[in-house]
């Protein structure tokens, strides 16, 4: 069995790194600032969490469907969504049925209450859609996308070397 070799950067090398340069730690910073925004305002707004409205949203847009295709949707943990799902149904804004081909399976959906929710919560994100859009010209919004698309299967593919290792 062959191990890796480990490599390492030198005194001077590690006295020089700046983490605030690197693509990962800037998309980190950004992500989380982004989260925080949204946590308060669905917080303030809804009285729910930006895990359980992230449920919801995409809850919304499939349909009747299982947690497990909730999470593939929302790149949540299944945990996380099952978390979400129990606290979205102890609130009413969210029906879970048997599903009938598989009665292990539970189909979740959007309750009449978790449409009321969701016409008051898109509101918000509307506001911060199109306020970050405005941030960017056209031209950068569509190299912006670009780049994110780019970026985010290279992070797939490395994911998934991580995983073969």
């Amino acid at each position: 069995m062959a191990t890796k070799k480990s490599s390492k950067v030198s005194v001077l090398s590690l006295k020089q790194h700046t983490p605030e340069a690197l693509l990962t730690f800037q998309i980190s910073v950004l992500s989380q600032i982004l989260s925080r925004v949204v946590e308060g305002s669905v917080s303030q707004d809804l009285q729910l969490t930006s895990r359980q409205w992230r449920v919801l949203v995409i809850l919304n847009r499939i349909g009747p469907t299982t947690s497990g295709q909730v999470a593939a949707a929302t790149h949540l943990d299944h945990s996380q969504v099952s978390r979400a799902s129990y606290e979205l149904l102890g609130k009413g804004l969210i029906l879970m049925n048997n599903d009938d081909g598989d009665r292990r399976k539970q189909l979740l959906s959007v309750s009449a209450q978790g449409m009321e929710i969701l016409r008051r919560g898109i509101v918000g994100s509307q506001k911060r859609q199109t306020r970050l859009r405005a941030a960017m010209s056209d031209a950068d919004y569509k190299v912006f996308c670009k780049v994110l698309a780019s970026l985010t299967l290279e992070a797939n593919n490395m994911l998934q070397e991580t995983k073969s290792q």
